[in-house]
């Protein structure tokens, strides 16, 4: 490749990238200086290609428009060739992607902010019920006292006792429905 090629063309530009480039550049800039025969492993795979050389494709084309480079190491007298981004594109990129993070941030506290009116919510309803339980249960209890012991075993008093729960609970259900808007 011709060096002066690839430093002329060293601008980040999502206009001059396929989404297929855009995704292998991500892939090589997560695992940037590993050995390109890995980095091809990583992209076919997440690609789905079978092909033996698509994934090279990917990578000489980044590093034909100038996005990456290779850089040959001798490790163990064996040649290894390691790909690596270039440091004026990884600048560009993060110039690029970080208000993308703040504005997550804002988003994140916003979120959090919308669960926490939801929870107060929830709050008020759980006492609301709480206080709507204590008035059916103390209603039932005044009635049980002020009831003779004959009277509490026959059948009238049990449909009395049902009546008595749900003129509260329509009551109750009434002022909810009336207030919640």
């Amino acid at each position: 490749m011709n060096e002066k090629n690839e430093t002329k063309n060293s601008n980040f530009d999502l206009n001059s990238l396929s989404s297929r480039e855009i995704q292998a550049f991500l892939i090589i800039l997560a695992s940037e200086g590993k050995e390109m025969s890995l980095l091809k492993s990583i992209i076919d795979l997440q690609f789905g290609h079978k092909s033996r050389t698509k994934g090279y494709d990917y990578i000489n084309s980044l590093c034909t428009k100038g996005l990456v480079k290779r850089k040959n190491n001798i490790e163990k007298g064996k040649k290894q060739v390691t790909i690596h981004v270039k440091k004026k594109v990884r600048s560009e990129y993060e110039k690029f992607i970080v208000p993308t993070l703040s504005n997550t941030k804002n988003i994140v506290k916003k979120l959090l902010q919308d669960n926490l009116d939801i929870i107060k919510d929830m709050e008020k309803n759980r006492e609301k019920f709480r206080n709507y339980t204590e008035t059916i249960i103390n209603a039932v209890n005044d009635l049980i006292s002020t009831t003779s012991a004959n009277t509490i075993k026959s059948k009238r008093f049990q449909k009395k006792i049902d009546e008595h729960i749900w003129k509260y609970y329509r009551a109750e259900m009434l002022t909810s429905e009336m207030f919640s808007k």
